[in-house]
């Protein structure tokens, strides 16, 4: 299924380099941004990753503010064991992007900043009441300098490379037979430089 979609990306990708447009910069272009997992493994998602929504809107000539919601909820009951699960997942985040000239008018390079939070709980529930709950959050800040390329009248692709930190936290808590335990708590923080995902841009 990677082979066919990387297959038809590239087909339809020399199919439309004739076509190549003008990236829209202007104050009041807006788009919807879906991203890619990576460009090793190329199958569409919503933007920031699973139950993920995003949108860029350019507040003047050549500066866009970019931003994304998460939020996702799962149900799960097995009869058979007398277990239920809920799993919820939320989040924002937003970049800014600062246009620069190029010598192709179908290339629009950028820098720029961003940063973003998420959240998650998964409980699990068993038939006498008690409960095992994971829950973790995430902050990141970073850099951003990255590119689109208008393929065709109104859409781009366009890819970035990210400079930052990423700060997260976690744990697990029980209560069984009544007695709360918090056990688990872990927390760590990440900083480097990492690729972003492929973003596909639609204008209207």
């Amino acid at each position: 299924m990677k082979l066919f979609i990387f297959i038809v990306l590239a087909v339809m990708l020399v199919a439309t380099t004739a076509l190549a447009a003008e990236v829209p910069t202007s104050r009041g272009d807006k788009a919807l941004v879906f991203m890619f997992s990576g460009f090793d493994n190329l199958q569409v998602d919503g933007y920031g990753g699973q139950y993920g929504f995003g949108l860029r809107y350019y507040i003047a000539d050549g500066t866009a503010i970019r931003g994304g919601v998460q939020f996702g909820k799962d149900s799960f009951k097995n009869d058979d064991f007398d277990w239920e699960s809920d799993y919820n997942v939320y989040g924002v985040n937003a970049a800014y992007e600062k246009h620069m000239g190029a010598a192709c008018s179908s290339v629009s390079p950028y820098w720029g900043v961003g940063a973003g939070y998420s959240a998650f709980a998964d409980k699990d529930t068993d038939g006498v009441g008690d409960t095992w709950e994971y829950t973790g959050s995430s902050f990141a800040g970073f850099g951003l300098l990255g590119f689109e390329w208008g393929f065709t009248d109104c859409m781009t692709f366009g890819g970035e490379y990210l400079a930052g930190f990423t700060s997260w936290s976690s744990q697990v808590e029980t209560d069984i037979g009544g007695v709360t335990t918090t056990f688990n708590e872990l927390s760590g923080t990440f900083m480097g430089f990492g690729a972003a995902s492929v973003y596909l841009s639609v204008y209207w």
